[in-house]
C-alpha cells in the first residue's frame, strides 16, 4: 500500500510542477494551449535536443551609445 501512495504523490508532484512551469512561463491566459506547447517541448527533451521557436523577446538589442 505504501508503494501505491508513493507513486500517487510522485505523480501529483510532477503534475503540479508541470502546471507551475506552464503558468510561470506563459501566464494564466490560454492555459490549455500553453500546456500543449510545453508538453511538446517536454516530449522533444525526452527524445532529442529541444527546438523552441524564437519570438521577438529573444532578440538581443545592441548597447546604447554613450
Amino acid at each position: 500500500m505504501a508503494l501505491i501512495r508513493n507513486i500517487f504523490w510522485i505523480a501529483v508532484f510532477l503534475a503540479s510542477t508541470f502546471a507551475f512551469t506552464v503558468l510561470f512561463e506563459h501566464g494564466p491566459t490560454d492555459f490549455v494551449q500553453n500546456a500543449k506547447k510545453e508538453a511538446d517541448v517536454l516530449k522533444q527533451m525526452m527524445g532529442a535536443k529541444p527546438e523552441r521557436r524564437k519570438d521577438d523577446s529573444d532578440k538581443l538589442t545592441p548597447p546604447l551609445p554613450r
